[in-house]
């Protein structure tokens, strides 16, 4: 039985802010799988822009995307868990978001291949979020005039981008509506400041609920479970952790709940830490 199961956040976390792993942070990763250490990668991105930013990485473990709506096969990209919201749920709480005067990207999947849709770019967040996807050849893009057309398929994602003001009172009227249903989070836009992500995802879909189903389909039941991270939306996991380990430029909630915290993701922390600078064991 390995000493643990590794699973690292990706943005602010592994990778730098430029979207990349340094040659030695890749080279080391890389020799890491190839020894056969069980690291995976649980994060808020899809399958697309994480196999752009992180290219040919052997992950043979099932990388947790969109915060756990999705537990996918890296190499195939196929999904082996979907948490999809509620049909009726999803078109409601659309509804409820166009009703407040925004426009969502619309995440989902159609039994066979993954799909965002949006309206148009109403604000400069959202023209950064869009601009991005060009960039990493995100093929999943679809501009649509009604957005029927994913809610008629199975909806893992609304995302929404804005200031962090506006998207709080949404946040509230969601969750006062739904209740426990859907899960809301509101975090920041790490690459464009002053913007904020709120994301709807299904109850099921969070990071925590990922690594269970991936420890119980790939025999780590009873392994302990080792994480890093730097945002509100890998609080979960790290309650979930028998050792979670915050960046230094994690949130200061987080860090509350970290067992360590470490260097910046500028500085290949994560990398440097599994290879056995501060090494954990059980």
């Amino acid at each position: 039985m390995p000493a643990a199961l590794y699973v690292t956040d990706l943005d602010g976390t592994l990778i730098r802010d430029d979207l990349t792993l340094s040659a030695w942070a890749r080279r080391e990763l890389i020799a890491m799988l190839d020894e056969g250490v069980p690291i995976t990668v649980a994060t808020a991105r899809s399958i697309a822009s994480l196999s752009a930013i992180l290219g040919d990485i052997p992950f043979r473990l099932p990388v947790v995307e969109f915060n756990g709506a999705f537990l996918t096969d890296y190499r195939t990209k196929k999904h082996d868990h979907v948490n999809a919201i509620e049909p009726g749920v999803a078109e409601e709480a659309c509804r409820l978001v166009m009703c407040s005067g925004m426009q969502p990207f619309l995440s989902a999947w159609d039994g066979s291949r993954d799909l965002l849709y949006y309206r148009g770019i109403t604000n400069e967040g959202e023209n950064a979020y869009y601009r991005e996807r060009l960039a990493l050849k995100d093929d999943r893009l679809r501009l649509v005039d009604d957005l029927s057309i994913g809610l008629r398929q199975q909806v893992v994602c609304l995302t929404l981008i804005a200031r962090e003001r506006e998207l709080a009172d949404l946040g509230s009227a969601i969750s006062a509506r739904f209740g426990t249903a859907l899960r809301v989070t509101i975090y920041a836009f790490h690459y464009f400041p002053g913007w904020h992500f709120l994301s709807i995802h299904d109850r099921r879909a969070t990071k925590e609920n990922g690594i269970k189903a991936l420890q119980k389909t790939h025999g780590y039941d009873g392994v302990p479970l080792v994480v890093f991270g730097d945002d509100v939306n890998d609080m979960g996991m790290f309650r979930a952790a028998a050792h979670a380990v915050a960046m230094a430029n994690a949130r200061p909630e987080l860090k509350a709940l970290a067992h360590e915290t470490i260097g910046t993701n500028q500085e290949d922390s994560v990398i440097r830490w599994l290879r056995g600078k501060g090494a954990w064991r059980p």
